[in-house]
């Protein structure tokens, strides 16, 4: 597939006179694998930096899925203390964001009973699983969906919508990816005529069923594979889409990825999609992070190329190959890429079929974060997901807060800086209202409005700690959780995104990001970020002497003291963010100081005198030098065509081309006109030469 200048192909036949035929870029694939990307003659000789463009399709999709998360690993020669992490932004816009405990069990049946949960409120009801999931008035148990073999007995381990680390410090990450298999479950009828294989394992099932059973994340990744290919996996309800690239069916969502990291410091990833009826169950692959790297999935498998057999470093199960050919997703030449092969092309997948394909939901973060750990390696920007590598050597030594600072990042001091353009508003703020995906898409952020929580397993030989932010951690604190100590307060533990509690630890933070919006700009600046990094200090002091006394009980006390003190300080927050803000005003220190908007808005507006209603279109830069502005470097596609299923040259591009054609045409008109009169006027004047030869003159 290509995309072409509108004119191009009618006026190439004829205007080689005069204007020189402009090569098209090209977007192909050939049995899964990519061809390189031609770049027009033009814009090579005018910019050959500028390899993309940028404006307008930095990509966020549209939600219609329970979860699309950031998920890192972290090899623990990568940090200061030799930790691994584990990690994740956990991204929903409807999930249960109460923390819990689930306590170690013994003297268990011989079965475990399997459930299955779209991650609404409540995500689970029953016993054994500790006092939060005990069921209140008007709530039925959960019923399992199937059985599976049990162990002797299980570790203890925290949990909020999905299970975060254990008491033996492994620690875990999620993110679901796009697939070219899926799986239902036995009951699903809607899919039962299209001869799906099944399963009764789900993203929620497996991370719990890791931290029940393990210690290490080797373990859990073998684990996980012996589980996948016995029961099979199958994606969180309501989460996959059924779309299609290249004319084939694939599913959005439908596959998954977990990160891992133990207390070791060793860091894996894991990838897992539905089964081949007759070959396996489900397929996966493991590939440990190498030492000293730094590892992100971002809704997009990364594992590439697999050896023939597994390795130290590399672990699949042992039906992979036949079960890729079987399915006609590779044709046994060359090493199997796991990614290429069992994931969508990301450039050309549509989901639902119809859609523009969003591969910029993926790379953004991806290039975000990398970039962080590797600066100097000055990573340019690419499209697709399959043109960065599985990992990066992360080149200093990286602490708990600047893992914590990669959750947080927007890609300031970037040309993606999201604090910046029309669409950050007045007051720059970083969050983008989702759902317009019908005309155009916003950059993905990593820390979004609808991130439910997030999660930074710092877990090695030294300590072990679960450090939890309600809500989006841009603008939320992160508490730590030890290893083994299961206190909880109150606050933490209660909570329904649906009914707003002054009770709830996630309400205190939602409410305050959701103010913020009103003028992030200066509240971001002069209350909330001083307000978390003073609380990051404070909770790092207090923990360090903690840890010097080594006695758990005081540890216990304070963790739960901890979570308590700041939401009521958090409250306290809302209630003065309120105030001081009221009205558009700034009221304090002195009452009703008018704030205006800021002159770089004013000027981009072109604001005036004239009251009637401001209307703005597209500008390549702000009319007003802004110390933020980076100029950008990147070009992009900004249109894609549903019927042809290319990308076409932006309408930026359209433009320039189209006044190249109406030069060319004029030029080619002038030449014709010119041809025409000379032929016209050479032949009067050889029939005039001819007239006067033979004695007479011809009348006009």
């Amino acid at each position: 597939a290509a995309y072409h200048r509108p004119w191009q192909v009618a006026a190439n036949r004829w205007l080689k006179l005069v204007a020189r035929r402009l090569p098209s870029r090209e977007f192909q694939q050939k049995e899964n694998v990519d061809q390189p990307m031609r770049a027009s003659t033009g814009q090579v000789a005018a910019n050959r930096g500028r390899r993309w463009c940028l404006l307008a399709l930095l990509g966020s999709r549209l939600v219609h899925s329970a979860f699309g998360c950031t998920a890192i690993a972290i090899d623990g020669t990568a940090s200061e203390d030799g930790s691994g992490y584990a990690g994740m932004n956990a991204d929903s816009s409807n999930a249960d964001v109460r923390l819990a405990y689930v306590p170690t069990r013994s003297s268990l049946t011989e079965r475990r009973a399997v459930f299955t949960s779209d991650l609404r409120y409540p995500r689970w009801v029953g016993f054994g699983r500790g006092e939060t999931y005990h069921p209140q008035p008007g709530q039925n148990l959960s019923a399992p969906v199937g059985h599976i073999p049990e162990t002797s007995g299980t570790f203890g381990y925290f949990e909020a919508s999905e299970p975060l680390m254990n008491d033996q410090g492994l620690g875990l990450g999620e993110s679901s990816c796009s697939s070219m298999l899926v799986n239902r479950l036995p009951d699903d009828d809607t899919s039962a005529d299209e001869g799906l294989p099944t399963g009764i394992l789900d993203t929620v099932t497996l991370m719990q069923l890791a931290l029940e059973r393990c210690a290490s994340a080797r373990c859990a990744v073998q684990l996980l594979g012996v589980l996948v290919e016995a029961h099979g996996f199958v994606p969180t309800p309501g989460e996959p889409t059924v779309g299609a690239v290249f004319g084939r069916k694939s599913w959005d969502d439908a596959g998954e990825a977990f990160t891992l990291a133990d207390a070791r410091g060793e860091a894996w990833v894991f990838h897992v999609v539905g089964g081949v009826r007759g070959v396996t169950k489900s397929v996966w692959a493991a590939r440990r992070v190498p030492a000293g790297h730094l590892a992100v999935v971002a809704n997009e498998f990364t594992i590439g190329e697999l050896p023939s057999e597994p390795t130290d470093d590399f672990l699949f199960n042992k039906e992979i190959f036949h079960a890729a050919r079987d399915a006609r997703l590779w044709d046994g030449r060359g090493a199997l890429h796991f990614t290429r092969t069992f994931g969508p092309d990301p450039v050309h997948f549509e989901a639902p079929v119809g859609s523009i394909p969003v591969p910029l939901y993926t790379t953004l973060r991806r290039w975000g974060l990398m970039r962080l750990a590797a600066p100097s390696l000055s990573m340019e920007f690419k499209m697709s997901n399959l043109d960065y590598p599985f990992s990066v050597k992360v080149e200093r030594k990286l602490s708990h807060r600047d893992v914590m600072a990669f959750f947080r990042h927007h890609y300031q001091g970037t040309e993606f800086d999201m604090s910046q353009g029309i669409l950050a508003g007045p007051f720059g703020t970083p969050f983008r209202i989702e759902g317009t995906s019908h005309v155009g898409q916003i950059p993905r952020g990593i820390s979004i409005q609808r991130t439910a929580y997030s999660i930074v397993v710092q877990t090695g030989p030294r300590r072990q700690i679960a450090w939890f932010a309600p809500d989006t951690p841009l603008t939320s604190v992160y508490v730590p959780l030890y290893r083994g100590v299961d206190a909880i307060s109150r606050s933490f533990s209660q909570g329904h995104n649906l009914n707003f509690s002054r009770y709830s630890a996630w309400w205190a933070f939602d409410f305050v990001n959701n103010w913020m919006q009103l003028r992030y700009s200066t509240m971001s600046a002069e209350d909330v970020y001083p307000r978390i990094e003073a609380w990051q200090d404070d909770i790092d002091r207090q923990r360090r002497a903690l840890e010097e006394e080594k006695e758990g009980l005081h540890l216990a006390a304070w963790q739960a003291s901890l979570q308590e003190n700041l939401v009521a300080d958090w409250w306290k927050l809302a209630d003065s963010l309120v105030v001081k803000y009221n009205d558009g005003y700034m009221n304090i220190p002195r009452v009703g100081e008018k704030q205006g908007y800021p002159d770089f808005f004013t000027d981009m507006i072109g604001f005036s005198n004239d009251v009637h209603p401001v209307w703005v279109q597209p500008a390549a830069k702000p009319q007003s030098s802004l110390d933020a502005y980076v100029s950008p470097s990147t070009w992009l596609p900004r249109t894609w065509d549903s019927h042809s299923h290319t990308w076409l040259a932006d309408s930026t591009r359209q433009v320039a081309d189209s006044h190249h054609l109406i030069i060319a045409l004029a030029c080619l008109a002038q030449f014709s006109v010119g041809v025409v009169v000379g032929a016209v006027w050479e032949r009067r004047q050889q029939r005039a030469k001819t007239n006067i030869s033979n004695g007479f003159t011809r009348l006009p």
